[in-house]
């Protein structure tokens, strides 16, 4: 049975929710360091003040909304079905999230940091959401291999290896390696991270049972 709550209660959910999408949203495109509070609020529709009744700094902001985002990747899991591999659901899972984020267009910002070498130094979202999904993988790659991951590191190194290629497969298309920028061609981006999630695959099929 569905919960009901005061519409003062739903609103205050609904305000949050907007917020931590937003800022989701904000930091995987603007980055981090240069997404201020008052950008999340404006995304969101809503005022500042308003953001700060929920979330004291940015700090706090981030940890919910990198939270979400690995929430998002167990719902996948989840709703997929058991004749799909580890590979098949983060390969789609992927495909959703460039989809979701796209459209908005990579910042300057962002594409600044994705050419850095510590891209992700002081990136408090990311180093979240990439440990997250790390616990995830490794989680449904263990199954997959029929591994311990106790006493076998392989489904661990698997899980970071395929969250490692999709920050790799946006600093390719960001000019790294390649020389050529990319990252305004949604198409391309697709493909980038689509290519390295099969050649992850190929090198670790013969473990699936």
């Amino acid at each position: 049975m569905a919960i009901s709550y005061p519409k003062r209660t739903e609103k205050k959910n609904k305000n949050r929710e907007q917020l931590v999408d937003a800022a989701d949203r904000l930091f995987a495109t603007k980055g981090y360091q240069h997404t201020t509070l008052n950008d999340v609020a404006e995304l969101a529709g809503l005022h500042v003040q308003t953001l700060y009744k929920h979330f004291k700094n940015k700090e706090e902001l981030a940890s919910a909304s990198a939270l979400t985002a690995i929430g998002h990747l167990r719902e996948h899991f989840d709703a997929a079905s058991d004749e799909q591999s580890t590979f098949d659901v983060w390969r789609a899972f992927i495909i959703d999230s460039l989809a979701g984020l796209l459209p908005m267009g990579i910042g300057e910002h962002k594409r600044e940091q994705l050419r850095a070498a510590s891209s992700l130094m002081n990136d408090n979202f990311l180093l979240i959401v990439y440990s997250g999904y790390e616990d995830v993988l490794t989680e449904h790659l263990a199954v997959d291999f029929q591994m311990d991951p106790k006493t076998n590191h392989l489904p661990r190194l698997a899980a970071s290896i395929l969250w490692a290629g999709n920050e790799m497969a946006l600093k390719r298309c960001a000019g790294l390696d390649t020389g050529e920028d990319l990252l305004n061609d949604a198409e391309a981006i697709v493909k980038e991270s689509v290519a390295v999630i099969d050649d992850i695959e190929k090198t670790f099929a013969s473990y699936i049972r």
